[in-house]
């Protein structure tokens, strides 16, 4: 039992996830509230599947730019991180996560830009099916925003290069970070078209998994363009019992400040 398969939440909308490898996923997300559209997502699970004593971390990012064909709104800017377990409850998957909708501009009629959190509950409605597809090779790096190593007060560092999806509807962010002085890859999203499209933020959700065991980390915030600093939703999940999943989830915010390019990732060190 893994993220591989069909999950839908309590408002209808659904995401078809496979596995990678044992620990990355990616997928699709078809969305029954704002946009319609099918979206990116893109995330790490623990290795260790959920037990009835113990569930497994996962964490998440989506990017709200549609990839078919559809009328735009300020929400294809947007990004999400999405971070939590699935637990075994009553015999049954839960997957519950935390939820930081990153709206990096105004929507008018529906919302302020901001960071907005929302819990949310899937539950799997059909195994992997076998075109589940794989995830689309990465091209040449962009000379994006975002690229680059950066680093929070705390330690904290990000080592970032930006790739364009087919189209260039939005960016894969990927790269290592430094957590706790444990090194690990970073998979993600992120708006490449923000300056382009005259706003002051680009949305970026990021994703991380620093040992098989967990915990999952769901990075989601935005690069301001005046001042260049990346201030991130930091939602950080380990596994639990199926009856403490409230202590599930942590949540704190790490503003980072760009402290080289790609060539420092060196500065990663374990």
């Amino acid at each position: 039992m893994t993220l591989a398969g069909t999950w839908q939440n309590e408002y209808g909308s659904q995401m078809v996830l496979s596995e990678i490898n044992a620990n990355l996923v990616w997928g699709e997300y078809s969305s029954t509230t704002g946009s319609t559209g099918k979206y990116v997502v893109i995330g790490f699970q623990q290795t260790a599947n959920p037990t009835p004593a113990a569930g497994q971390a996962v964490a998440l990012a989506i990017e709200w730019h549609s990839i078919v064909a559809g009328p735009g709104d300020p929400s294809w800017n947007w990004s999400s991180g999405l971070s939590g377990q699935i637990s075994i409850q009553n015999g049954k998957e839960s997957l519950v996560l935390a939820h930081a909708m990153v709206a990096s501009s105004a929507f008018p009629g529906l919302a302020a830009a901001g960071t907005y959190i929302d819990k949310l509950t899937y539950f799997r409605t059909a195994a992997a099916p076998d075109n589940a597809g794989q995830r689309q090779a990465p091209g040449a790096p962009l000379a994006d925003p975002l690229e680059g190593t950066w680093e929070s007060p705390d330690g904290t560092m990000l080592a970032i290069q930006v790739y364009p999806y087919t189209g260039g509807q939005f960016g894969w962010a990927e790269g290592k970070m430094l957590y706790n002085g444990i090194v690990c890859p970073i998979e993600g999203v992120t708006d490449i078209n923000a300056r382009a499209g005259g706003l002051a933020l680009q949305s970026t959700a990021l994703t991380a998994l620093p040992s098989p065991g967990g915990p999952a980390i769901a990075l989601a915030g935005c690069l301001a363009f005046a001042n260049g600093r990346l201030t991130l939703t930091n939602l950080t999940s380990q596994s639990t019992a199926p009856n403490a999943t409230y202590v599930e989830t942590t949540v704190s915010q790490l503003t980072f400040v760009r402290v080289g390019d790609m060539t420092d990732l060196d500065t990663l060190r374990a």
